[in-house]
């Protein structure tokens, strides 16, 4: 098979990406690798993530690159008549809407759900926002920190006696995406079987409640408040971070045929024969006193070491990556988490590959993140008709 001219999955798919910042922009990126035409419309002022850096040594945001692949950009000011017209008969052609505006400037816009409903039925509309489609908040905007803290989140993470602390990551915001993304494609599979489009909602609120798992419905059920752990789990005893001489790695036993094997690895029979942590019951009942003596068994060896006698003896272990030595593992890069696409200069941009992969075809879409407007022209000429006229007569009333 020649994989280069292999046909992507959502090939047919046309989208309008309205949405801002990270988890609209990943949603429709990965439309975009899966094969949709995604059309990038913003402000005349840009998308805000094109502001925040790092930026490369050509001046573009690596953050607004990391979201924006395979698509093509266009400006629209959707405070003109202009500009609305033109979204509207993009829409009428297009399968899939992205958007993050909250209730109320989508009514300002003119493009609230029961009117986008009532004029484009084939449309699947997807809404991003802070704090949900309903209650008092709906209209509040908000980021991935802010609902890190308002979820409950920031309260569990952390060292046990420190203060809270935000992830490292912006995984509110990109988990987000990823449920934009499975909403969207859900949406599809119904219009294919009812031939009318849908609406689906997901926000930060909902997406970062979703992901406090057992914690939630151990709260609920078992009356138990989960506490910071830092690098560790309080239910699993031990399983967290231990210094080496030379770094740290993560490691543990997550269950007692794996404590038997780790006190063999580290050669340590005693504790191994002592009946009192047999059971993870009663390690974690003794919780300090085995994680003091990790602490000092790990301490005595090097990363490297602990890395070849835990392995050897069937213990799970890994060691604590920064981010370039993760991106340049080869586990990593055999599994197309680094891909390369032509950038604006025509020098080649590192970016981050597609978490899923499917059949034996591309998996990522060759097109770099677009500049502001860089499609404008091309977009309104091939899907309205428009000349170079009516093209510059819009450019002309501030609408592009």
């Amino acid at each position: 098979m020649n994989t280069a001219a292999a046909k992507r999955p959502l090939e047919g798919i046309r989208v309008i990406d309205l949405s801002r910042v990270l988890a609209g922009p990943l949603c429709g990126q990965m439309l975009a690798d899966m094969g949709a035409e995604v059309i990038k419309v913003e402000a005349p002022g840009g998308d805000e993530n094109r502001q925040w850096g790092p930026m490369n040594p050509a001046g573009h945001s690596c953050n607004f690159m990391s979201v924006n692949r395979g698509k093509r950009g266009i400006t629209l000011n959707l405070k003109t008549e202009g500009g609305r017209a033109v979204l509207d008969q993009l829409l009428a052609k297009a399968d899939v809407l992205l958007h993050s505006f909250l209730p109320g400037t989508a009514r300002a816009l003119g493009i609230e759900e029961d009117v986008l409903r009532e004029r484009h039925p084939h449309l699947v509309v997807a809404g991003i926002s802070a704090f949900g489609a309903s209650g008092e908040l709906a209209d509040r905007p908000g980021y991935d920190a802010l609902l890190q803290a308002f979820s409950g989140i920031m309260s569990i993470t952390g060292e046990r006696d420190g203060a809270p602390v935000r992830s490292g990551v912006s995984f509110v915001d990109m988990a987000t995406g990823v449920m934009a993304y499975c909403g969207v494609l859900t949406a599809l599979m119904g219009r294919h079987r009812s031939r009318q489009g849908d609406l689906v909602h997901v926000s930060l609120l909902e997406t970062a409640v979703s992901l406090l798992g057992y914690h939630g419905v151990g709260w609920m059920e078992a009356g138990v408040l989960p506490k910071r752990e830092g690098s560790g789990l309080g239910h699993l005893i031990p399983y967290q971070c231990f210094r080496c001489r030379d770094g740290e790695v993560l490691t543990g036993a997550l269950n007692d045929h794996t404590w038997v094997k780790l006190c063999r690895a580290v050669e340590r029979p005693d504790l191994e024969r002592d009946p009192g942590l047999a059971t993870n019951a009663g390690r974690v009942a003794r919780r300090a006193e085995v994680v003091g003596e990790f602490e000092k068994i790990f301490a005595s060896g090097t990363v490297a070491y602990w890395l070849d006698r835990l392995e050897a003896g069937g213990v799970p272990i890994a060691p604590l990556h920064t981010i370039d030595q993760a991106l340049s593992h080869p586990q990593s890069v055999a599994n197309g988490m680094v891909v390369e696409v032509e950038g604006p200069e025509g020098k080649p941009l590192k970016l981050l590959g597609s978490p899923f992969k499917v059949g034996k075809g591309p998996n990522h879409a060759p097109r770099r993140p677009p500049l502001l407007g860089e499609h404008s022209e091309d977009v309104l000429r091939e899907l309205l008709a428009m000349d170079a006229a009516q093209v510059n007569a819009l450019r002309a009333q501030g609408a592009i």
